[in-house]
């Protein structure tokens, strides 16, 4: 199947205004300050408004939610036909970014009149059971996680006979977490014609073999593909793994951490860690899948609001969740895939700011440290370890050699923003602009846009 590839082209400033957006999105923009198109938004918005399948890859704070949201209100904004049906359908690998749509949701719609519900599991039976109404009376966009739809799917609460619009948010990620068949079945359960959307931070085949069973001559487009921003300052600590916990303090004796997320790739890891640094005097909390979704929701707007200083988290937020003043990541286990590296380290940085990414290479890290680099094509600084400290075994600290047993003697294979500026518009724009009403609705906007954690990156940014 061909695909046209638009990564290379070389885009111009694009505003939203410039693009064929509904006027009630455009109401919903300006009120959020926002102006300037991000490179991924500017080169998506076009061919989600023909009506094209399309793949986006792109990496998280690259501004795809409002990529595909915003053309998409516009579309079922000119369709309205089917007012009892679900309209769009986005997919989701978490509860976590699910809430993030549907908040970035609210914000954009706020004008259009169209309606959403996000779906998800980790609540009660109360819940369950609003979903299943809203389904009844008809949602115009269903924002959901595939393990929840497919319950819903399998007890008959939801007909997706008449879907025409499919959004795969993070498809590489939903394939990590074995969702690949249930994506499947969802898609054999749309009409033949529908436009089908996916954006992934990365390619690998089995995604590459979706687009092609299921996807009808997609555009393509690439942006800044697994390369971590400019403005972090990567550093590596090679260390013995019972050392860790002494660096961790180190960090931090000069001055209380801030903003600060601390990578485990275990979740009993993640407990253990939390209940030993709240010991030291941290005010620290943790986030994982054995918590249940109100305790996750608590973590999460604690850590917002500044209640706590360090979040201690597995991978469940390295993706898809948008804080913009993150100033440290700690990588407490060095993780084995280079790409879930830059995403956690992606966390930082965000928006034109500067941060620090802090990884702990222990004994048996070295591999997958090496897989990192050759990945960034580069090496990342080591910093001395501190007093009294022993570096781990010669043995051990060979690059590129994974400790263990080896077959063959070789190693393992590897697996696979733009500022926005207050300019003066010409005349025809500023007339457009200024027959809007910017009285108590748009003040009213304006504060919602404060709490969409997902949209907003900081007054002046582009959308998110």
């Amino acid at each position: 199947m061909p695909i046209n590839d638009t990564s290379n082209e070389q885009m111009a400033e694009v505003y939203f205004e410039d693009l064929e957006l509904s006027e009630d999105v455009l109401d919903a923009l300006w009120d959020m300050r926002f102006e300037k198109c991000t490179p991924i938004q500017g080169q998506c918005i076009p061919h989600i408004l023909e009506g094209r399948d399309l793949i986006g890859i792109a990496q998280t704070g690259t501004g795809k939610t409002a990529a595909y949201l915003l053309p998409m209100l516009t579309l079922l904004a000119q369709e309205r036909s089917n007012a009892d049906a679900v309209n769009c359908l986005i997919m989701s690998p978490t509860r976590e970014l699910a809430q993030q749509i549907d908040q970035a949701l609210q914000g954009f719609s706020y004008y259009t009149g169209i309606n959403g519900v996000a779906v998800y599991g980790g609540n009660d039976g109360v819940r369950f059971e609003q979903e299943r109404k809203s389904f009844q009376q008809g949602a115009d966009i269903v924002i959901a996680t595939p393990g929840r739809l497919i319950t819903h799917l399998q007890l008959g609460n939801l007909d997706l006979s008449r879907t025409t619009h499919l959004i795969l948010d993070e498809a590489d990620r939903m394939l990590d977490m074995g969702f690949i068949d249930d994506i499947k079945l969802i898609l054999k359960q749309l009409p033949k014609e529908r436009q089908v959307i996916l954006f992934s931070a990365t390619m690998p085949p089995e995604i590459d073999a979706i687009a092609k069973e299921f996807m009808t001559n997609p555009a393509e487009v690439r942006i800044a593909v697994s390369k971590p921003a400019d403005k972090i300052d990567q550093s590596v600590y090679v260390c013995r793994d019972a050392d860790k916990p002494l660096i961790v303090q180190h960090l931090f004796a000069d001055h209380a951490p801030e903003r600060v997320i601390l990578f485990s790739s275990s979740k009993q890891r993640v407990k253990e860690l939390t209940i030993a640094l709240k010991r030291k005097g941290f005010n620290c909390a943790q986030m994982h899948s054995d918590l249940d979704q109100k305790e996750r929701d608590e973590a999460m707007l604690a850590f917002k609001q500044r209640k706590t200083d360090m979040l201690i988290a597995t991978d469940i937020v390295s993706r898809g969740i948008d804080i913009d003043d993150i100033k440290m990541v700690i990588n407490f286990d060095c993780p084995h895939d280079a790409e879930d590296y830059v995403h956690r380290i992606g966390r930082t940085a965000r928006a034109g700011r500067e941060g620090r990414a802090v990884t702990l290479v222990g004994e048996k890290d070295h591999f997958a440290l090496s897989k990192i680099e050759r990945l960034l094509e580069e090496k990342i600084p080591r910093c001395p370890l501190p007093d009294g400290l022993q570096q781990p075994e010669e043995k051990l600290q060979k690059q590129g050699k994974k400790p263990g047993r080896q077959r063959s003697g070789k190693p393992r294979k590897a697996s696979a923003n733009t500022e926005t500026k207050e300019t003066p518009r010409h005349d025809a724009k500023k007339k457009r602009w200024n027959g809007k009403k910017k009285t108590k609705g748009g003040q009213a906007m304006a504060n919602k846009s404060q709490n969409t954690a997902s949209v907003t990156q900081n007054p002046t940014a582009s959308v998110s």
